[in-house]
């Protein structure tokens, strides 16, 4: 049975594909003046390391972070889930995040929400305008990225700065990432269907995840030139990596890559390695790479 969603606690799923931008989208929200003090995120990650626990972490003032055991929340770590929300039953907390994996479909995940004392507020999508549309055309990802964008009630399209012209053809509410009213509004946005009806998933798409953890100091250019080399089949690589010039905070989101310093991290360092993450477990990286 449902709470009662007058008294339930209210949890806001984020959702979205690989790189879209959930992250950083949270980040925004635990350092909203706007936002509840007792807040709890579920941070529900791909992989080894929990990096995605580190970015918020890092990146925010809010320090009652949850990571989630590895696996997609919505098959593999379900039970994990309801323990998180049980053991947040026993708090004052008044609000849950919780970040969806990108390779999860949303629906499956407020499946799990409906939990006594909780209730899904909505789920939120994040769409990426860089690479949405070839996503959806991709004939190995582009059931999923469809499916995820089709589960969501409201559609939040990053990186439109990028790619100014882009513009979602289905009929579903939609804003922009760059809006300055956009945390007030998904702090006070209600999900307006009653009752949810789940779209029947068309991904049968499984994916793989393999870790590299950082032993030695390794040298920057090297180290995204081989990260650019790598198969369009590998979705998504982040960490943090340990070069002569500092703490590397490094992204790859399909063929891009990206990388910046993270002098602020130098007090308390997050664990060093990188989690590769795709579709062709054959090219995944079999063995430590020589950088």
């Amino acid at each position: 049975m449902s709470a009662d969603p007058s008294s339930a606690v209210p949890i806001l799923l984020i959702g979205g594909y690989l790189g879209a931008g959930k992250t950083t989208l949270i980040n925004r929200l635990l350092n909203s003046e706007l936002l509840p003090a007792n807040t709890a995120v579920l941070v529900n990650d791909f992989g080894d390391i929990n990096i995605d626990e580190q970015l918020i972490r890092g990146g925010s003032k809010a320090d009652n972070v949850i990571g989630l055991a590895n696996g997609c929340i919505c098959c593999s770590i379900a039970d994990d889930l309801s323990s998180a929300l049980e053991q947040l039953r026993k708090t004052s907390v008044q609000r849950i995040v919780l970040e969806c994996s990108g390779v999860a479909e949303p629906a499956k995940a407020r499946q799990q929400c409906h939990y006594p004392g909780f209730s899904p507020q909505g789920c939120v999508v994040l769409v990426d305008a860089t690479a949405h549309d070839d996503r959806c055309n991709d004939k190995y990802v582009g059931a999923l990225a469809t499916t995820q964008v089709q589960q969501g009630d409201l559609l939040v399209v990053t990186k439109s700065d990028l790619n100014p012209g882009f513009c979602l053809p289905a009929l579903q509410a939609a804003v922009s990432a760059q809006d300055n009213g956009l945390i007030e509004m998904l702090l006070g946005w209600q999900a307006q269907t009653a009752e949810w009806q789940p779209i029947q998933s068309r991904s049968a798409l499984s994916f793989t995840a393999t870790t590299w953890s950082q032993t030695e100091v390794v040298e920057r250019a090297p180290l995204l030139a081989y990260l650019r080399q790598l198969p369009k089949s590998v979705q998504r690589v982040k960490g943090f990596v340990r070069t002569p010039d500092g703490l590397l905070e490094v992204h790859r989101v399909d063929t891009r890559v990206a990388a910046q310093l993270r002098l602020d991290l130098s007090h308390k360092p997050p664990p060093l390695g990188l989690v590769f993450i795709g579709y062709q477990p054959e090219d995944l990286p079999q063995r430590a790479p020589s950088f």
